[in-house]
């Protein structure tokens, strides 16, 4: 059983309860955030996180990794540095009050918690809000000051909040790259809500509840951790595996390398076509339309120009000098950090 939480004003208490207010002890804010899922966990739910797998998020919630505060990139600081700009600066431009909101959990759906950076107090009623920073590299997830868009993964997090809480509509306002303010409306989807109120129950009761390891998927996220979590291998030692996981992980392997070879191929036959159907010319278009270019790069063949032209090769052949790394020397005085950092290639026998 979950400890009892506090009715606020402007959410329905059979919808949600406030389980923390606002500016609580961070240990106990961490400890709380584990009882359940919340908004900024959803992406890394669902494979959308480009930082954080599955398997990390359950490891968390099931208490395998130490309670602490993760660490903050300079990126991340500054976001939450500038959280109360972006905040003030949209209440001031809506003509509105944000009010601070703590930690909040669904009463019909107690796995699902929420944070709302926080709530706006309209004439009808509340409304959720979320604020957001981002880098330039991010800016088109955003897109442009004509037509501005919500990226995907706080538009979830604006269906998540209204999941938990129950309210209509979420406000999201992005600061993207210093210089642009991004302002818009999410209104709810009861669609959109079922879909995260099943995918997050299946999630808990069968990995959290059911202490089961989410199995491995296919994402950068994963790849990162599976890489940090196994950095260094045991030398000699084998994992032996029966004859039906041996053919079935074999199977798996030759069906993706053929697909693998088909999609390069027919990706191959597309770009000769219109390689073919250009020429000479430099672009492909209807109207104001452009479907392709076909333009010179500063990437220069330099064994085609070797083999064709080798005069002209000896006659601009350089020697220079790279500043790099003497891992050589490193692996002789630093065993265990060359170890640490050395790739590990995963290679297929059958």
């Amino acid at each position: 059983m979950h400890p009892a939480g506090t009715a606020v004003d402007g959410i329905d208490p059979a919808d949600a309860v406030q389980i923390l207010p606002h500016g609580a002890e961070k240990q106990l804010w961490l400890a709380m955030r584990r009882t359940g899922i919340g908004g900024s966990d959803v992406s890394a739910l669902v494979g959308m996180s480009r930082w954080e797998a599955p398997i990390e998020l359950w490891e968390d919630k099931t208490g395998r990794v130490p309670l602490v505060d993760g660490y903050l990139s300079e990126e991340a600081e500054m976001g939450v540095l500038l959280e109360p700009v972006v905040r003030d600066r949209f209440a001031r431009v809506h003509h509105v009050d944000v009010r601070l909101a703590g930690m909040f959990r669904s009463t019909r759906y107690p796995w699902m918690l929420a944070n709302p950076d926080g709530l706006v107090v309209t004439s009808s009623g509340l409304e959720g809000y979320e604020g957001k920073t981002c880098g330039p590299w991010q800016a088109h997830e955003w897109g442009t000051a004509d037509e501005p868009l919500v990226a995907d993964h706080a538009e979830l997090q604006a269906h998540w909040g209204m999941a938990v809480t129950g309210l209509p509509g979420w406000w999201v306002a992005c600061l993207v790259a210093g210089q642009r303010n991004v302002y818009r409306y999410v209104a709810r989807d009861d669609d959109i809500v079922a879909d995260l109120v099943d995918i997050s129950r299946h999630w808990w009761t069968t990995y959290v509840e059911g202490d089961v390891e989410p199995p491995a998927d296919g994402s950068d996220a994963f790849t990162a951790y599976i890489s940090k979590r196994y950095r260094v291998s045991s030398p000699g030692a084998v994992v032996e595996v029966d004859a039906e996981e041996f053919a079935e992980l074999g199977r798996a392997r030759q069906k993706l390398d053929q697909g693998e070879k088909d999609a390069k191929r027919d990706h191959n036959t597309l770009k000769n076509r219109v390689r073919r159907r250009l020429g000479e010319a430099e672009e492909l278009r209807c109207g104001d339309k452009v479907l392709a270019t076909w333009k010179p790069t500063r990437k220069f063949k330099y064994a085609e120009f070797a083999k064709e032209q080798p005069e002209l090769a000896a006659k601009y052949r350089i020697t220079t000098t790279v500043e790099t790394t003497d891992v050589d020397r490193l692996a002789v005085e630093q065993p265990d950090i060359y170890a640490a950092y050395r790739s590990r290639v995963l290679q297929f026998n059958v």
